[in-house]
C-alpha cells in the first residue's frame, strides 16, 4: 500500500473513531504492522498532518490538515454542499429533487430542483408533511437519538392515504431498515402516486439536519431504478457525512 493510501487511511479513521489514534489504533484497525503504522504516523507529524500529543503520545490532525479544514469549511455551508449533491443527482436522473428539514414533528420543503424528465413532480417550497408517512422525513428521523425520535413519532395514526406506516412498529421497522441501508423509500406515500428515494445527513456544528433526494412518478418505479438511484442517494449522503462529520455516516460501513 502507498503512502499516501496509507496516510488517507489514518484520517479517515481519526474522523471515525473522533478522537486521537496510536500506533496500536492503526495496528489493529488498519491491520498495518507495527513498524509501517509507526512509521506513517511519524512522516505524517513531522510534515505538519499530525501531531502528537506529548502526554498521552496519541496523534491527532496537525496543522495543515487544520488549515484547508478551515478554508474548506470558510467556503462551504453544509446546505450548500448537501445542494450540490442533490444537484448532481437531479442531473444523472432528470427526476425532480427535494432539500427538506424538519419543523417540529413535520418534514418541510425548503427547496426543489426541477428535472429534465416530460413527467415532473412539483411540491413547491414550504409545502409540510408528517415525518413518520414520507421517505425524506423517514430518513432524517433515523438519525435522531431514540429518546429525540420518540416524541416526534404520533401516539395514533390517521386514515391510510397510500403506503405510509399505519403503527408505531412498523414505523419502526422503516427507520431500522434506513438505519441498515442508509436511504429510504416511499412508494406513492402521503402524496398519492409519487415515489421518493431519500437520505439525510446532519451537521454537527449545527445541529441541522437535511434530508434530501428523488421524487419519481409511482407508475415508473422497479426494482432497478430503485437499486440505482437508493444506491446513488446513499453514496451522495455518506459523501456529505465524512465530510461534514456526521456521526452517523462516519460510522457507516463503506459499499
Amino acid at each position: 500500500m502507498s503512502t499516501l493510501a496509507n496516510a488517507r487511511d489514518v484520517l479517515q479513521l481519526i474522523a471515525r473513531l473522533q478522537r486521537s489514534v496510536t500506533v496500536t489504533d492503526v495496528t489493529n484497525e488498519l491491520g498495518l504492522a507495527k513498524s509501517s503504522a509507526s512509521r506513517t504516523l511519524s512522516s505524517m507529524a513531522q510534515y505538519g498532518f499530525l501531531e502528537r500529543d506529548l502526554t498521552t503520545r496519541a496523534y491527532r490532525p496537525g496543522s495543515v490538515i487544520m488549515e484547508a479544514s478551515w478554508q474548506f469549511r470558510a467556503s462551504h455551508t453544509a446546505s450548500s454542499l448537501v445542494e450540490e449533491e442533490l444537484e448532481s443527482l437531479v442531473g444523472g436522473s432528470g427526476y425532480t429533487g427535494y432539500l427538506n428539514v424538519l419543523d417540529g414533528t413535520d418534514v418541510i420543503v425548503i427547496n426543489m430542483r426541477p428535472g429534465t424528465r416530460t413527467l415532473q413532480v412539483y411540491t413547491p417550497p414550504g409545502t409540510r408533511a408528517p415525518a413518520w408517512a414520507s421517505a425524506a422525513g423517514r430518513a432524517l428521523l433515523a438519525t435522531l437519538p431514540g429518546d429525540e425520535l420518540a416524541t416526534l413519532l404520533p401516539g395514533h395514526f390517521t386514515q391510510r392515504l397510500g403506503n405510509e406506516p399505519q403503527s408505531l412498529e412498523e414505523v419502526h421497522i422503516r427507520i431500522a431498515e434506513i438505519k441498515k441501508t442508509g436511504w429510504a423509500l416511499s412508494r406513492g406515500e402521503y402524496v398519492q402516486g409519487i415515489a421518493g428515494i431519500s437520505a439525510a445527513v446532519c451537521d454537527p456544528n449545527s445541529g441541522q439536519r437535511y434530508g434530501f433526494g428523488l421524487a419519481i412518478p409511482r407508475e415508473e418505479l422497479s426494482d432497478e431504478l430503485i437499486a440505482c438511484w437508493g444506491g446513488a442517494v446513499r453514496d451522495a449522503a455518506l459523501r456529505l457525512g465524512k465530510l461534514l462529520g456526521d456521526p452517523f455516516w462516519l460510522s457507516f460501513p463503506q459499499y
